[in-house]
């Protein structure tokens, strides 16, 4: 049986001065998850992942990582994730950290039921992938040094 696959791009967009991760309730998973979606075909993953982020939570955003192995390069993403669909489908969601460049005053559209900025303890109590928990400790280690 052969299952589609789609690529995608998403951020982990992190406040600097509060440490604080900036999560969209997702309407079809009833779960919080980091803003993204669909690489359109006229886009890089890193357009995708500052695009859907815009869209999804009214914040401008800028990718951190470094140009790899040439600064014209594109950013070296944080991760490559493969997330399975109920049906099978396999979602190849290509992961950046990130942080506001404009603020950090939400704007609610359509895609999301909610969004919302959580502290990492906060994590603990809501309804969220274990995956999220993993990256954000890794981004504040790394890119924080917390």
């Amino acid at each position: 049986m052969n299952h589609n696959r789609n690529f995608c791009a998403s951020a982990y967009i992190i406040d600097p001065s509060t440490k604080k991760i900036l999560l969209v309730e997702h309407k079809d998973y009833n779960r919080w998850v980091q803003p993204g979606g669909h690489i359109e075909d006229f886009e890089t993953p890193e357009e995708a992942a500052v695009r859907e982020a815009y869209e999804e939570t009214g914040i401008k955003v800028r990718l951190l990582g470094k140009h790899f192995p040439r600064e014209e390069d594109f950013i070296r993403p944080l991760g490559i994730q493969k997330n399975r669909s109920k049906n099978g489908d396999v979602y190849v969601d290509i992961i950046y950290p990130a942080i506001p460049i404009h603020g950090t005053e939400l704007k609610m559209n359509d895609e999301s039921k909610n969004i919302q900025w959580f502290s990492r303890d906060e994590l603990e109590n809501i309804d969220v992938f274990e995956d999220i928990k993993i990256t954000m400790d890794y981004i504040l280690e790394h890119y924080f040094k917390m």
